[in-house]
This record gives C-alpha cells, sequence and structure tokens, in this order.
C-alpha cells in the first residue's frame, strides 16, 4: 500500500508532539521521585517516634532513647524528649527532607512525627 500525500505530511508531527512532552515527562518522573522520597521519610520518622515512645513506657533513661530513636530517623534529624506530667512522654522526630536530584535539590520540606506513651509502670 501506498501512502498518499496526506500521509507523508503527518509523519513529522509525531516527532514535533514528543518533543514538546518530554520535558513534561521528566518533570512528572522527578515530581513523583521527590514525593515518594518525601512519603518514606515521614514513614521512617512516625516509626522512630512511635519506637522511641516505647522504649521511654518501658522506662528506658532519656539516653538510651535518644539514641535508639537516632538510630532509626534518618541521618540529621532531631530528637526531643519531654517527659511531662501524668506520667506520659512525649517523643518528636524533626527531619528536613531534601532528595538528592538535580533539579528537586533545593526543595525541601520540614517533616515532623510526634507520639505519646503512657509510663508502664504508672508512677
Amino acid at each position: 500500500m501506498r501512502l498518499g500525500r496526506a500521509d507523508t505530511e503527518d509523519q513529522g508531527m509525531v516527532t514535533a508532539e514528543t518533543a514538546m512532552i518530554l520535558p513534561f515527562l521528566v518533570a512528572l518522573a522527578f515530581a513523583l521521585v521527590w514525593a515518594t522520597t518525601m512519603g518514606i521519610t515521614q514513614v521512617r520518622l512516625v516509626d522512630a517516634a512511635r519506637e522511641g515512645a516505647r522504649m521511654a513506657a518501658r522506662g528506658d533513661d532519656s539516653d538510651a532513647v535518644r539514641e535508639g530513636v537516632r538510630a532509626m530517623a534518618p541521618q540529621g534529624s532531631v530528637v526531643e524528649i519531654d517527659e511531662g506530667r501524668e506520667s506520659t512522654t512525649v517523643v518528636t522526630v524533626a527531619h528536613e527532607a531534601r532528595v538528592d536530584l538535580p533539579i528537586v535539590r533545593g526543595f525541601a520540606l520540614s517533616l515532623q512525627a510526634t507520639a505519646v506513651s503512657a509510663d508502664e509502670d504508672g508512677s
């Protein structure tokens, strides 16, 4: 089957459309990687805060709790432990999250997770 004149005129159109949409697709891929990384980092912060609250509830001292939380949390996280009123302990883990990719490197997001536990000994 021979291509008519109308068919040959449309052949370059696919290339032009692809060239126009390609930057958008690359930006979308970077955005998806960034969002996924932020989600994973938030889950790690929540897990670290919960584990710290469990350790505090069992009666571990603040230094052991702090070290345990730092071991679970992303590197560079800030850990705060508040042994407050009514036999509770509040563990807060904060992190300035960045993705090490060329285009989104400048975008940072402050993430934080907090967990509260009641002391098991009831004192």
